[in-house]
């Protein structure tokens, strides 16, 4: 009777929590399995790529993607895709899924308070410790209340049931620290494998939750703190190199596949990936993210600052406890150290707070920990410990039923919008050949459409969008340049607002979905255009168009660089005049000549007066004369100045070095009409492969589009 008690408890109020979730989503959703997150699908459609057998792939025929969030969590997906749960439906074997890795959680959570005391011996972790009757009692009161007390935040509960990694997450953080605790206990002829044991444990926590690396390196710190008489350096070994491995592979498959170290969302999301911001710029807004999470995660949804002190302070108990200290202080470094790596994220403060989940989860483990470290002191300490969980379990409780009807709210705006969206492009006739989006989940996912992302975290071939997609529209605009033309996206499904330049100069707006009552979408309105990239060359700049560029069919291009788009760039060693500078711009006008003189797009950079920018001449020209043709658009009067050689400005500064510059020419350029290309001429006395061109802007604002070095 017992062992299904004990089971029951654990079960009962996972599936109440369940119910209460999910019931109220159905009932607004009609029945749409509810995913209050656009993301949740982005994990689908890598789990239908997995399942298909294409690995870290967001759409068959991309390629490579390194944007998914969580190495693990498609992976346990795809089995439920492949037996029948399809399209939204999906959904519900993640919630399936959900709720199994919470008992899971549960259970690991119970064999570390009170070991011995359950009916599994995979997680019984040896005899109790000793304590006195009463405190033995409380301990067992501690154990069994573990189901409420980590299902206490609404907040939190939010990411548990939204279809996303945090329930899998919890699983696999209960198992890392019975794993940790195994070592403490296991016989020296065994401990080996239980501290590789552990550290497996903890690679998989940074495979499903990327900012758990601090996290688990604590835990790797720990298992070596446990090792005793034996050799601690060889025990952090076992115990870090997994995860080293892991994240060093990883690494090292990105930066071959995509020319980045960093994953997608990373390149994307990261505050540090901006070249616009200062230093102080950058730590300002990770300032803001900090309080916001703070204020938002770790007091109100607590219950408020009156209470919210209660879990780090037991946290603190469980770190000070002999017994539990490993665990206790690695949770506690894990929890705070996973925020940190999440204000680093620009979008922390969205998305109800779903980056501050594991924090919420780690600190609650660590109070569990610190109630029972405190029950072991006897009778007037247990009573404290039972008060505070206690309180800290009712406190948040205030929030369940707006985190509940939230959920409820945001399922129905992913449904109304994204799968609404879905559902039109896949009537629409002719089927569209590829759909370009802002949104890598529903759309592509339900309708099976081919589609590019332009944020990047979906990949495509390569291509650096995610980077690009940082710098500005233009750049992104300058990669779908670079495809062949049947590649290219004909129809789009965009928030209009976050593509100024784009919509107008290459959309044709067909159809739209509006929600009302919008908490989570991006906006309350997506578009669907029409696409129209006939502005765009049909491919790089050849040779031939840029001879044309020049106004002559004599010279030859000896070189040539597209200022604003990032391979391009990348090829010729551009240095951008950043921070506070080279921001990326975009125009279509007339006046090409590699258009015949017709409209033609092309991307650009703004440098501002004082500052310059620079490039390496690539391609295979020996030095010698060379005439410099830049690219520029309507303005007023400006002056810049030519440099070959010298030394380029290092990162922010403004100017560079001109000890070493061979040749200068300072260039007026008078005011020129609006609406049209213009071309700005400098003769080179001597240019070849590997020398610098720098480009100052002395007075006023240089706008620089294209340039072509012609012999």
């Amino acid at each position: 009777m017992r062992w299904w008690w004990f089971r029951l408890t654990a079960v009962l109020p996972v599936l109440a929590g369940a119910v209460a979730f999910y019931a109220p989503a159905l009932r607004r959703t009609g029945g749409v399995w509810p995913a209050p997150l656009d993301d949740v699908y982005i994990h689908f459609a890598f789990a239908r790529s997995a399942a298909l057998g294409h690995f870290s792939t967001w759409i068959p025929g991309n390629g490579y993607s390194s944007g998914g969030t969580s190495l693990v969590y498609p992976l346990v997906l795809a089995p439920g895709w492949l037996v029948g749960f399809r399209g939204a439906w999906l959904g519900l074997f993640a919630a399936l899924v959900a709720c199994v890795c919470l008992v899971d959680l549960i259970g690991s959570a119970r064999a570390l308070l009170d070991p011995g005391a359950g009916p599994s011996p995979r997680l019984d972790l040896g005899p109790r410790p000793a304590a006195g009757a009463w405190s033995a009692r409380w301990i067992a009161w501690i154990a069994w209340s573990a189901p409420l007390v980590l299902l206490a935040v609404p907040l939190l509960d939010w990411s548990f049931f939204s279809g996303m990694e945090i329930a899998l997450l919890g699983v696999i953080l209960g198992r890392a620290l019975v794993a940790v605790r195994r070592c403490e206990h296991a016989a020296p002829a065994d401990r080996p494998r239980a501290q590789l044991r552990a550290g497996l444990w903890a690679a998989l926590l940074v495979a499903t939750r990327p900012e758990l690396a601090v996290l688990s390196g604590a835990l790797a710190l720990g298992v070596a703190h446990a090792a005793g008489a034996a050799n601690p350096y060889k025990a952090l070994a076992r115990a870090a190199v997994p995860t080293a491995a892991l994240v060093l592979a990883q690494a090292a498959l990105n930066r071959a596949l995509t020319g980045e170290w960093g994953a997608a969302g990373a390149v994307r999301k990261l505050i540090t990936s901006n070249p616009y911001l200062t230093p102080l710029d950058a730590a300002l807004e990770v300032a803001r993210n900090l309080l916001a999470l703070r204020v938002q995660a770790l007091e109100s949804a607590l219950g408020g600052p009156r209470v919210a002190w209660i879990l780090p302070l037991l946290g603190l108990c469980a770190a000070l406890d002999r017994r539990s200290r490993r665990l206790g202080l690695a949770l506690l470094v894990g929890a705070y150290g996973a925020l940190l790596l999440a204000c680093l994220n620009a979008t922390a403060r969205f998305q109800n707070l779903r980056y501050a989940a594991p924090t919420l989860l780690m600190l609650l483990l660590a109070a569990l920990l610190g109630a029972v470290a405190l029950a072991r002191r006897g009778r007037a300490a247990s009573l404290v410990a039972a008060a505070l969980l206690g309180v800290a379990s009712l406190a948040p409780s205030v929030w369940f039923g707006r985190q509940i009807d939230h959920f409820a709210r945001a399922s129905a705006n992913i449904v109304g919008q994204q799968v609404e969206v879905a559902r039109r492009l896949d009537a629409r006739v002719p089927r569209p050949r590829r759909v370009f989006l802002n949104d890598a989940g529903a759309i592509p996912y339900l309708s099976g459409l081919p589609a590019l992302d332009g944020l990047g975290l979906g990949g495509y071939r390569g291509m650096p969008f995610a980077r690009a997609s940082v710098h500005g529209v233009p750049a992104v605009v300058e990669l779908i340049e670079r495809l062949d033309p049947a590649e290219r996206p004909d129809v789009m499904a965009l928030y209009p607002g976050w593509w100024g330049g784009l919509v107008e100069d290459f959309g044709r707006r067909v159809d739209a979905v509006t929600i009302e009552d919008n908490v989570i979408c991006g906006a309350a309105e997506k578009v669907i255009y029409e696409a129209d990239w006939s502005a765009l060359g049909a491919a790089p700049s050849s040779p031939g168009s840029a001879r044309g560029a020049a106004g002559a069919p004599g010279p030859r291009v000896i070189d040539e660089i597209d200022v604003g788009d990032l391979i391009s760039e990348k090829e010729h060693g551009y240095a951008i005049p950043a921070p506070r500078g080279g921001w990326s711009i975009g125009a279509v006008l007339e006046g090409a000549p590699e258009a015949s003189g017709g409209r033609r797009f092309d991307a650009g950079r703004v440098v501002p007066e004082g500052r310059e920018e620079s490039f390496v001449v690539a391609g295979g020209a020996s030095s010698g004369p060379a005439r410099l043709l830049l690219r520029t658009d309507g303005g007023g009067p400006v002056a810049i100045e030519v440099l070959v050689g010298g030394k380029p400005p290092g990162e922010g500064a403004g100017r560079g070095g001109d000890a070493g510059a061979l040749e200068a020419h300072r260039v007026e350029v008078a005011p020129r009409p609006e609406g049209r290309w213009h071309a700005v001429e400098v003769s080179l006395q001597d240019v070849g492969r590997g020398d610098r061109v720098r480009i100052r802007a002395v007075r006023g604002a240089w706008r620089s589009f294209h340039a072509w070095l012609l012999r």
